[in-house]
């Protein structure tokens, strides 16, 4: 019986480990969405939106660059469908986050992998996979999944809704909108790891700031696209 309580406590402290192992990797880009939320927080105000169906939005879907963009579509007067398409095609990466991460927890029922599907972020989904291919414990990766997933959300909400309410008091003079990209590009630096990766990031992050000014915050898609077609390049 010993042995038994040994192991469990031995588990336990490992489970606790990933969790704050996870909540510690993803604290700079946590404190990065913070302003990320403000200026979406700040658009709903100015928009059509009713404030608290942005801020409801913001905690429901955790979708950053598509929910700014759907406040944007419906500001300038857009159908909503054309909205809410453009927004669902924006978030369908997610799916080859899904995919990527499924392996990870495929030993887990429904019931488990259907709440973590909902703290999936950008953000998250790297952090994990980078963590996934040095930890090979089903139970180490989803606590540090949770661990990552939990504070980045909350950081992200907490952003929103304080942009919500003194969003009409933030001064004009003070840019918040570099948060967006920064926050990408980001992600950059932990997942080069050869020639072609690096000239990925760098094409990826250039044109990403270049196109800053496009159209329905769409600068981040073709930076992404101009990144992945640079670093297939190298590739060959």
């Amino acid at each position: 019986m010993f042995a038994c309580g040994a192991a469990s406590s031995s588990r336990l402290t490992e489970r606790r480990d990933a969790l704050r192992a996870g909540a510690w990797t993803i604290l700079p880009l946590a404190a990065a969405v913070f302003p990320f939320g403000l200026v979406y927080g700040v658009a709903v105000v100015e928009s059509p939106m009713i404030d608290w169906v942005g801020g409801l939005a913001s905690a429901m879907a955790l979708a950053g660059a598509a929910q700014l963009t759907l406040i944007e579509l419906l500001t300038e007067g857009a159908p909503w469908t054309v909205a809410l398409g453009t927004a669902l095609a924006m978030n369908l990466r997610f799916v080859m986050y899904s995919g990527a991460l499924a392996p990870s927890f495929a030993e887990y029922p429904r019931r488990w992998r259907v709440p973590l599907a909902f703290l999936m972020t950008d953000q998250v989904a790297v952090i994990s996979l980078l963590y996934n291919r040095r930890v090979s414990d089903p139970a180490r990766r989803v606590w540090h999944y949770v661990g990552s997933g939990i504070p980045f959300a909350l950081s992200w909400v907490a952003g929103t809704w304080i942009g919500i309410l003194v969003g009409g008091s933030i001064p004009d003079g003070l840019q918040l909108g570099f948060a967006v990209p920064l926050m990408f590009l980001a992600l950059l630096i932990p997942s080069i790891r050869d020639r072609a990766g690096l000239v990925a990031a760098l094409v990826g992050g250039g044109v990403t700031i270049l196109a800053g000014e496009a159209p329905a915050n769409t600068g981040l898609l073709i930076g992404a696209a101009c990144g992945i077609a640079a670093g297939m390049m190298v590739k060959r």
